[in-house]
C-alpha cells in the first residue's frame, strides 16, 4: 500500500470515530440527553483513535485551505446538551509537569465543545476530499488543543463515575 492510500485509510478510520462523537455531541444520532457513562466511552474511543493518526505535519497540506467557520448553532447545541451531564466543573492541574502548579477549574461542557469544534473542522475537510488537510487538522489540534480537553474530560468523568455512579464504569 502506498503512502497516499495508507493516509486515506487512516483518515477514513478516524473520520468514522470523529463522526460518531460529533453526531452524539450535537444530537444528530440521538436527541436524548448526554450521560456521563456514554460521554466517557465516546471521549475514550475518540482519544484512542487519535493515537493512530500520523504526525500532523505534511508537505501535502493545501497552502490556501480555508479555515471553516464554526457553526454557532451547532456549538450552542453541544454546550446545551453537555449541561445535562451532572458533572460540569472539576478541579485539575493545568500542567502536570510543574510540581507546584495550583489547581484550576475545568469545564466539561467547554471540553466537549472544543473537541467538537476541532473534529468538525477536520470532518469538513475530509468530506471535501482534502485528506491531508483533515489529518493535519485532527492530528495537530490533538497535540495542541483537543487532546488536552479530552484527557481532562476522561479523568474528570472517570473520577465522577467511580464515586457517584460506579456502575457507569462498566460496559453495558
Amino acid at each position: 500500500m502506498d503512502l497516499r492510500a495508507h493516509r486515506k485509510l487512516v483518515a477514513d478510520r478516524f473520520s468514522a470515530e470523529a463522526r460518531r462523537f460529533v453526531e452524539w455531541a450535537d444530537g444528530t444520532s440521538d436527541a436524548g440527553p448526554l450521560t456521563a457513562p456514554v460521554a466517557l466511552r465516546r471521549v475514550v474511543a475518540l482519544y484512542a483513535a487519535a493515537l493512530a493518526l500520523p504526525q500532523p505535519w505534511s508537505e501535502h497540506v493545501s497552502p490556501s485551505r480555508d479555515q471553516h467557520a464554526d457553526a454557532p448553532v451547532a456549538l450552542a447545541a453541544v454546550r446545551l446538551r453537555a449541561a445535562a451531564i451532572p458533572l460540569q466543573h472539576y478541579s485539575e492541574i493545568f500542567s502536570p509537569h510543574v510540581l507546584q502548579d495550583e489547581p484550576v477549574v475545568g469545564d466539561l461542557a467547554d471540553d466537549l465543545v472544543d473537541i467538537y469544534r476541532d473534529l468538525a473542522r477536520g470532518l469538513q475537510l475530509h468530506a471535501a476530499g482534502l485528506v491531508d488537510d483533515a489529518l493535519w487538522e485532527w492530528g495537530f489540534n490533538f497535540q495542541i488543543h483537543w487532546g488536552e480537553h479530552a484527557s481532562s474530560a476522561i479523568r474528570a468523568l472517570h473520577c465522577y463515575l467511580a464515586r457517584e455512579e460506579p456502575s457507569g464504569l462498566s460496559s453495558d
